[in-house]
C-alpha cells in the first residue's frame, strides 16, 4: 500500500502581513509574467480602477463612522462602536489594495513591449546608445592599431540588426502565408459548392472531413455494441442451425446443452429469431445513432413544439418515441443546428414541419401517426417497404439500449409507467422545461439502486442521488432516506428505501467527456421499457351534450365545486365516468343485454338482478360477484370488494333510490371505503396533478382499480367536458360587453380567466352565475367572501356570514353591491350581486 504524502502545511497571515505592499505586488507580478503583456497590462489597469473606486467609497464611509464618533464624544459618550472599527480596517484595506494595484500597473505597463510608449522610450535609449558607440568609435578609427576594433564591434552590431529585423519579417510572412492559405482554400471551397449547385459559400463544418470521421468513428463505435448484444443470441441460433443442417445430431445438440445449462433460458428467443427473422447479422445497424446528448436535445426540442401548441382547449403529447427511431433510421448521427446538405435547411426546421405533418395546423389540428406518414405514399415522409420494416426491426431488437449508462430495475415491473415526461410542458402562459420524469408507483413501494455508486441524500426533498465519477448521476425523489447518511457505496439492486407517495421523480445526467461538465439527459431512454399515460388531446367540434347528459354533468360539476374541486379534476372524473357509465346513475353492468340478464322496467329496483355477477351476465368473469352498478360501476369482487353492497346500504341509510344522482355523488364524497374517498378527493382537488391527463390516470388507477384500460379515451372525454365547462362560464353578453370595454381603463386589476372562466378554489356558486363571479373576483381583489351565502338576494341578510361585512348605503369601488328582487332590471326570483369596479362622477 502506497503510502499517504503529508499535506504541506500553510502558514495562514495576519492581518498586518496581509497590508505589506511588496510581497503582494511581487506575487501579483509573478502571476501577470505568464499572461501575454497586453492582457496583463488590461486586467492590472481594471484591477486598479477597481481598487480606486472602492477606495473612495471605504474613505467616505469612514469619514462618516469618524463624524458621528466625534458627535458622540462631544455627547460624553466616547465608547467606540464595531460598526467605526470595522469601516476603519475596510478603510485601511482599500488602501492598501490601492497601493498594490498601482504599482503592479505601473510595473506591468512598463515591462508591455507591445505598448507605443514603451517602444518609443526603448529606441530612444537604444538612439543615445548608439550615439555614444558612433562617436566612441570614430575616435577609436583615428588610430591605425584601435581601427580595427572599431571596425569588428561595429561588424558586430550589424549582424545583430540584421537577425533581429529578419526574424521579424520571417515571422510577418508567416502570418501573411497562413492567412492567404486560408483565404485561397476558402475561394477554393466556395467555387467548389458554386459549381454543384449549392451556393457560393463554405462547407458547413457538419459536413467537412473531420466531422464526418467523428461520425464514422461513432458509428462503427455503435455497431460494436450492437454486435456485442447480437452475439449473444448468436451462440444458441448456430447450435440450432447446425442440428437443421445435419452437421450435429440432436443427441450431440442435447449434450452440449447439458454441459451448458444456461442456454435453456435463452432457447425460446433464439427459435424466434432462427424463424423469423434467420440468422442475426454478425454487424446490425442500431436503432439510435445519435450520442445521448444529441438525441436529448432533440427530444427536448419537440417537446417543446408540443408545449407552445398546448392551450386550454388542445393538449398535445406526440408519441415522441417514434420521431427519434425515425430520425436516426434515416439521418442517423445530426444535430438540431446542423444543415441538411438537401436544400441546406436545418435538422430542427425539419422536425418542426415533422409536428406540423403529424399534428396539423391550428385552429384545426387533425393528429396523424407516424406510422401513416411512413406508410402512405402520397406523404413526404414515406418510406420504401423494406426500409420501413428495417426500421421497426432495429427498434423491436436494440431500442435505445445501444446508449450507454442503462439503468437497472427501481422496482419490478414489465413497464414502467410515465405520468409525466422529460421535457417542455405548458404552466399556464409559460413554457417550462420540466427537467427528469415521473413514474407511477404505489405508496410504500420498496425501490432498489439502478446504478452502483456513491450516495448522497437530501432529506428535507426525500432524495436519494447515486454517482458514478465521471459517469452518471441519477437522483431518485419521493422515498424514504433513513437508511442512509451520505457517503455510503451502494451496488446495483440494492434495496435504498420505499416510495412516501404514488409518484417516483427520476433525474438522470451523463458526464459530458468533450465539454467536461455534468449534462442532463431523458432518464426515459435508459429505463428497460416505459408506457406513457400522457396522450394528445384536441378541442372536438362534434362535442355538444345535449338533454339529460349535459344536465347531470352540470349538477355534479356544481356539487363538487361546493367540495372544493377544481375544474381539471372534475373534468377527469366526468372523462371516465363518460367511459364507464355516459355519466348515467341508473346504469348497471350488462344492462343492455336481453331481459333476464338485461334491464326491464321492474329491474332497477329488484335484488336479485343487482347481484347478478359475471357468470350469470357473461359466462366468465367469476371474480365480479354483484354486478357494477351507478356512475362508476360499483361492483363486489371475490377479492374482497363490496362497493356495490357499499352503495345498496348507503341509499337504504338515505332513505333514497341507489340511482339518485345526488345520492352517488354524496356516496362518493361519504360513503365510500375510506382509500377510495381519498383517492376521490385528491382528483377533484388537483392535488394528484396538475394536468388532466395526469389527474385521469390517477382516478383510473387508484380509483377505478383499473390501471390503463381505455386511457387515452378517458383523457379525451375529461378534455371535451373540460373545453366544454370553460366555454360556458364567465361568457358576456352584448350588453356587458358594451359596459366593459366603456369603463375597462378605470378598472384595476382587470379580470382574468382566472375570475371570468377558470374559478377560484373553494367556489360552491353554480358556474357562470353573478354569485360565482363575485366570488372570483373579490378574491382577486384579496379578499374573502363566504361560499355558501345562497342566491343574491340572500346576501342582504346573510351578509354576516362573512366576518368584517357590513351594510353602506354608499359603496365605493371594489365593495359587493346588491339587487334585491327586480330591483335594476335584475331576476324577479333571485336578485343579483356585482362587484362596484367603476363610479361615474
Amino acid at each position: 500500500m502506497a503510502e499517504k504524502v503529508p499535506e504541506k502545511e500553510t502558514v495562514k497571515k495576519t492581518w498586518k502581513q496581509q497590508q505589506k505592499v511588496t510581497p503582494r505586488v511581487k506575487e501579483q507580478l509573478s502571476k501577470n509574467a505568464v499572461l501575454p503583456s497586453r492582457k496583463a497590462t488590461r486586467l492590472s489597469k481594471q484591477a486598479f480602477k477597481k481598487a480606486k473606486r472602492d477606495y473612495k467609497l471605504k474613505k467616505s464611509t469612514y469619514k462618516v463612522a469618524q463624524q458621528k464618533y466625534r458627535r458622540q464624544k462631544q455627547a460624553q459618550t466616547t465608547k467606540k462602536t464595531i460598526n467605526q472599527v470595522i469601516a476603519k480596517k475596510h478603510y485601511l484595506e482599500a488602501k492598501t489594495e490601492k497601493k498594490v494595484t498601482k504599482k503592479v500597473y505601473k510595473k506591468t505597463k512598463a515591462a508591455d513591449g507591445t505598448r507605443v510608449t514603451v517602444q518609443l522610450k526603448r529606441e530612444a535609449k537604444q538612439g543615445a546608445k548608439n550615439k555614444v558607440l558612433y562617436k566612441a568609435e570614430d575616435v577609436l578609427r583615428e588610430d591605425d592599431t584601435l581601427k580595427e576594433i572599431a571596425d569588428a564591434s561595429a561588424k558586430y552590431r550589424r549582424g545583430k540588426q540584421n537577425l533581429r529585423i529578419g526574424g521579424k519579417a520571417a515571422k510577418g510572412i508567416g502570418k501573411v502565408s497562413l492567412k492567404a492559405g486560408k483565404g485561397t482554400y476558402g475561394i477554393a471551397n466556395r467555387s467548389y459548392n458554386y459549381l454543384r449547385g449549392n451556393g457560393f459559400q463554405r462547407t458547413p463544418e457538419e459536413f467537412t472531413a473531420r466531422k464526418k470521421a467523428m461520425v464514422k468513428i461513432r458509428n462503427a463505435r455503435q455497431r460494436r455494441k450492437a454486435a456485442k448484444e447480437a452475439k449473444k443470441a448468436e451462440k444458441g441460433v448456430r447450435l440450432l442451425r447446425s442440428v437443421f443442417n445435419g452437421q450435429k445430431t440432436i443427441k450431440q445438440a442435447v449434450t452440449l446443452l447439458l454441459k451448458s445449462p444456461i442456454t435453456w433460458l435463452v432457447i425460446g428467443l433464439l427459435c424466434f429469431f432462427l424463424f423469423l427473422a434467420g440468422a442475426v447479422s454478425a454487424n446490425p445497424k442500431p436503432a439510435i445513432v445519435q450520442d445521448e446528448f444529441d438525441l436529448t436535445d432533440s427530444w427536448t426540442y419537440f417537446t417543446k413544439e408540443d408545449a407552445e401548441h398546448t392551450d386550454v382547449s388542445n393538449v398535445f403529447y406526440t408519441p415522441i418515441d417514434d420521431v427519434m427511431f425515425y430520425m436516426n433510421g434515416v439521418y442517423e448521427d445530426y444535430r438540431l443546428n446542423d444543415v441538411m446538405w438537401s436544400g441546406m435547411t436545418r435538422y430542427q426546421t425539419y422536425l418542426s414541419e415533422l409536428w406540423e405533418a403529424l399534428n396539423g395546423k391550428g385552429p384545426d389540428y387533425e393528429v396523424t401517426t407516424m406510422e401513416h406518414l411512413l406508410t402512405d405514399k402520397k406523404s413526404k415522409y414515406y418510406l420504401a417497404p423494406k426500409i420501413y420494416e428495417e426500421l421497426n426491426e432495429a427498434r423491436q431488437t436494440f431500442g435505445y439500449s445501444t446508449l450507454d449508462g442503462q439503468l437497472g430495475d427501481l422496482f419490478e415491473t414489465d413497464s414502467y409507467l410515465v405520468t409525466r415526461r422529460y421535457g417542455y410542458e405548458r404552466d399556464g402562459e409559460n413554457v417550462v422545461l420540466k427537467h427528469g420524469l415521473d413514474l407511477s408507483v404505489t405508496s410504500g413501494q420498496e425501490i432498489t439502486a439502478p446504478m452502483t455508486g456513491k450516495v448522497s441524500v437530501d432529506a428535507e426533498k426525500k432524495s436519494i442521488t447515486i454517482t458514478a465519477e465521471k459517469e452518471s448521476l441519477v437522483t431518485l425523489t419521493g422515498l424514504s432516506t433513513g437508511r442512509f447518511r451520505g457517503g455510503e457505496t451502494v451496488t446495483e439492486g440494492e434495496y435504498l428505501g420505499n416510495t412516501t407517495k404514488e409518484s417516483l421523480h427520476v433525474y438522470y445526467e451523463k458526464f459530458n467527456e468533450e465539454t467536461n461538465k455534468w449534462q442532463e439527459v431523458n432518464p426515459a431512454f435508459y429505463l428497460k421499457k416505459v408506457t406513457y399515460t400522457q396522450f394528445t388531446s384536441v378541442a372536438s367540434d362534434s362535442f355538444d351534450p345535449k338533454g339529460d347528459v349535459a344536465k347531470r354533468a352540470k349538477v355534479m360539476y356544481d356539487a363538487l365545486m361546493k367540495a372544493g374541486g377544481t375544474r381539471e379534476g372534475i373534468a377527469a372524473v366526468l372523462g371516465s365516468f363518460a367511459i364507464e357509465s355516459g355519466i348515467n346513475p341508473k346504469r348497471a353492468e350488462g344492462d343492455y343485454l336481453a331481459p333476464p340478464v338485461g334491464a326491464s322496467a321492474n329491474s332497477w329496483d329488484d335484488p336479485t338482478w343487482l347481484s347478478m355477477g359475471g357468470m350469470d351476465i357473461y359466462g366468465k368473469f367469476p371474480n365480479i360477484l354483484h354486478r357494477g352498478l351507478g356512475l362508476g360501476q360499483w361492483t363486489d369482487t371475490s377479492d374482497g370488494g363490496n362497493r356495490h353492497t357499499l352503495l345498496l346500504d348507503f341509499a337504504k341509510e338515505k332513505k333514497k333510490k341507489w340511482y339518485d344522482l345526488n345520492l352517488q355523488i354524496d356516496f362518493m364524497l361519504h360513503g365510500d371505503t375510506p382509500g377510495n374517498r381519498t383517492a376521490f378527493m385528491n382528483t377533484i382537488t388537483s392535488k394528484a396533478g396538475g394536468t388532466i391527463p395526469e389527474l385521469t390516470n390517477y382516478f383510473l388507477t387508484y380509483w377505478e382499480g383499473n390501471p390503463g384500460d381505455k386511457l387515452s379515451e378517458r383523457i379525451q372525454e375529461a378534455q371535451n367536458w373540460y373545453n366544454y365547462f370553460s366555454s360556458n362560464a364567465g361568457d358576456m353578453n352584448s350588453s356587458s360587453k358594451e359596459v366593459f370595454e366603456k369603463y375597462k381603463d378605470k378598472m384595476k386589476p382587470l379580470p382574468t380567466n382566472k375570475e371570468m372562466k377558470d374559478g377560484w378554489p373553494g367556489n360552491s356558486y353554480a358556474l357562470g352565475n353573478c354569485t360565482w363571479y363575485v366570488y372570483n373576483r373579490m378574491h382577486q381583489l384579496g379578499k374573502s367572501i363566504n361560499p355558501v351565502m345562497g342566491n343574491a338576494n340572500q346576501w342582504v341578510y346573510n351578509y354576516i356570514m362573512t366576518p368584517g361585512a357590513s351594510l353602506v348605503s354608499t359603496p365605493k369601488r371594489g365593495d359587493i353591491i346588491i339587487f334585491t328582487n327586480g330591483a335594476g332590471n335584475s331576476s324577479p326570483i333571485y336578485g343579483h350581486v356585482a362587484v362596484v369596479g367603476a363610479k361615474r362622477s
